[in-house]
């Protein structure tokens, strides 16, 4: 890891450049690597082959070596040397990942895996997106409830509380954020699992607010881990790096989170899983964490498509032979469809893929607890799948996704999934996705 202030004398002493600059010699590099790497996406092959994830991690080294971070309040560049990157991967690499949260008796561990692995990765769930006060706490429960779901990787949001929207850096952020790690303590006190990972901080996200919950009895060390990642495309501010050097004094695991947009400065899937490995060398480099979430996006927001699938595999595996840590994503499908079949089966081709590619954490694991349950089945019985039947498999999966996609355009809302009361899933809402599980079983999914 490169000291701290070391990084801030390189933020504000290092080469001047105009954001847009950046971008644009950030693009044509990217794509000068990939040709010079022969790096192709490859629809057919959605589980990559070790050359080309060795071939990833070169160009991911150079790409950050030749083009470095860009600051943006400074306006200058974060640069690096080849070797001083090649060190953090080494160190890295020879210390594999081996992370534990909570407390007895609901630790957890994220721990470096491989991908041919037949120890499944572990379902550090999350209840994502936005959630009403009503069902708040019942929407965290179904997900905490669930034994198969080891921690929480995020909770939900509250777009307000009563006349209170949170607004960042102001003290209606740090007033919504309290209530919401209330209300996640009372869930997980519900679950009878008190003791559980609540995982990533959510509304609270700059550093004013992030310590002002950080405290005993709400969120600690043992139970948090707080983001400190760039900005697709390798763009940086202070946040990050205050945030990083916090977790650094107070012993908390930083978040680290690689993301990268397809069909922006990256064109297509060669160039985003590139680009992740480089983000991922340079959050390592401050902050050296043991966890990375790799998460390739559509600039439209969507994802678990097939570019999407390669680029997660591409960066995964280049993170399993070269930088030994422990990698996740979110496993779940597009916004419009949540908590419906059509999200569980995009879920299914994300856990196959991601699963025969070394990952060993799903971070966001479905849009409920029921949710979370199924797809840990899928991720357990896939484990240590070769990758050609893994991949054989998945583009089943994604047939039937194609078939699917034009005809969902809502999603179920957690009231009509779940009986708020009881925290139990409503019999239709079971049914139609116990319907999609008895379907992957015709399709190969080796259940039981």
């Amino acid at each position: 890891m490169i000291p701290m202030m070391d990084l801030q004398e390189r933020a504000v002493r290092g080469r001047v450049m105009q954001a847009d600059d950046f971008d644009l010699e950030f693009a044509f590099k990217v794509r000068e690597l990939i040709d010079k790497y022969g790096i192709k996406y490859d629809p057919e092959q959605l589980v990559v082959d070790d050359a080309t994830a060795d071939a990833v991690f070169e160009a991911g080294v150079e790409l950050l070596s030749e083009i470095g971070l860009y600051m943006m309040s400074s306006h200058r560049v974060v640069g690096y040397g080849e070797e001083e990157l090649r060190e953090i991967a080494r160190e890295s690499r020879e210390n594999p990942a081996c992370l534990t949260f909570g407390r007895s008796p609901d630790q957890m561990t994220l721990r470096h895996r491989k991908s041919s692995d037949s120890r499944a990765p572990v379902s550090y769930a999350g209840a994502p997106g936005v959630a009403e006060i009503d069902w708040f706490i019942p929407y965290v429960q179904s997900f905490i409830q669930e034994q198969r779901v080891v921690g929480i990787g995020i909770a939900p949001g509250l777009a307000a509380l009563g006349p209170v929207e949170p607004k960042a850096g102001t003290l209606s952020e740090v007033h919504v954020a309290l209530w919401e790690q209330e209300a996640l303590l009372e869930a997980a006190r519900r679950a009878g699992r008190p003791n559980i990972n609540l995982g990533l901080l959510c509304t609270a996200s700059t550093p004013s607010a992030t310590m002002a919950i950080m405290r005993p009895g709400l969120r600690e060390a043992y139970n948090t881990q707080i983001g400190i990642h760039i900005m697709p495309e390798q763009k940086l501010s202070w946040n990050p790096l205050l945030l990083a050097q916090y977790c650094e004094l107070w012993g908390v695991e930083p978040w680290q989170s690689s993301m990268s947009c397809i069909g922006g400065l990256c064109r297509d899937a060669a160039e985003v899983a590139v680009t992740m490995v480089a983000n991922a060398l340079g959050q390592m480099s401050y902050a050296r964490g043991g966890s990375m979430s790799y998460f390739p996006s559509h600039l439209d927001g969507t994802w678990a498509t097939r570019p999407a699938h390669w680029a997660f595999s591409a960066a995964a595996r280049a993170s399993e032979r070269h930088l030994g840590l422990a990698v996740g994503t979110s496993i779940s499908g597009i916004t419009d469809a949540w908590r419906t079949p059509l999200t569980l089966w995009q879920a299914a081709a994300v856990a196959v893929v991601s699963t025969a590619s070394g990952m060993s954490y799903a971070w966001i694991a479905g849009h409920s607890g029921l949710e979370a349950r199924l797809i840990d089945e899928i991720m357990e019985v896939t484990a240590g799948m070769p990758a050609d039947r893994a991949n054989e498999l998945a583009q089943k999966i994604m047939l039937k996704v194609d078939e699917l996609l034009p005809s969902v355009d809502k999603q179920l809302p957690f009231p009509q999934a779940y009986d708020i009361e009881t925290v139990q899933p409503k019999p239709e809402y079971e049914a139609s996705l116990l319907r999609v599980k008895e379907q992957l079983a015709k399709l190969g999914m080796p259940y039981g």
